[in-house]
């Protein structure tokens, strides 16, 4: 899509056309919700959270002064959601919550197309500080620049890159740490 036509689409979405809305949460609605789901790691809750997420796009909508803005503010509703959520749930889970999950083939299914390495990989990241764990989705799974990412962020490109560079070394860290414990008998 081009900046002229997310900037047509944007303008009509601001003046209250849900087809130019609908045609923004399918341009974007999947990136958004990966991100979410990688913080929540529960299907449902990533899909109440997504949808949250772009009712209060809908509503706020005239917000967006330029379309190069879009993206930025989209991850941060759904992160300021996410927030909420953890808020409101402080994350306690249950035999019947665990029971359910295992009940829905769905699940299972969503849990055995992820390899063991990719597993283990989002355990390890998710052992990472916040904002550098933020930094690894934002650059690598969810391919952002890092104009962008210190939008999200609220931080400069210059923290975002040294943040990055932390990241990279605490994860090769991690992993070495992984492996020399998995070698001993």
């Amino acid at each position: 899509m081009t900046e002229d036509d997310l900037n047509n689409l944007l303008s009509l979405a601001q003046s209250g056309d849900r087809e130019a809305f609908g045609v923004i949460y399918d341009q974007y609605s999947g990136k958004i919700y990966k991100f979410i789901f990688f913080r929540v790691n529960h299907k449902e809750v990533a899909e109440d959270i997504l949808s949250d997420t772009f009712v209060k796009a809908w509503n706020k909508i005239s917000q967006i002064q330029s379309p190069q803005a879009l993206s930025s503010w989209l991850y941060q509703v759904a992160k300021n959601n996410i927030i909420d959520y953890y808020r409101i749930k402080k994350e306690t889970v249950s035999l019947q919550e665990v029971e359910s999950i295992l009940e829905d083939p769905q699940n299972i299914v969503e849990a055995a197309n992820l390899s063991l390495e990719q597993t283990q990989l989002l355990e390890l990241i998710r052992d990472l500080p916040p904002d550098q764990a933020s930094v690894i989705q934002y650059k690598f799974f969810e391919e952002l620049e890092n104009a962008e990412i210190a939008q999200i962020m609220n931080k400069t490109e210059g923290a975002v890159r040294v943040i990055q560079h932390r990241a990279v070394a605490n994860l090769k860290k991690l992993l070495n740490q992984k492996l020399k414990h998995k070698k001993r008998p």
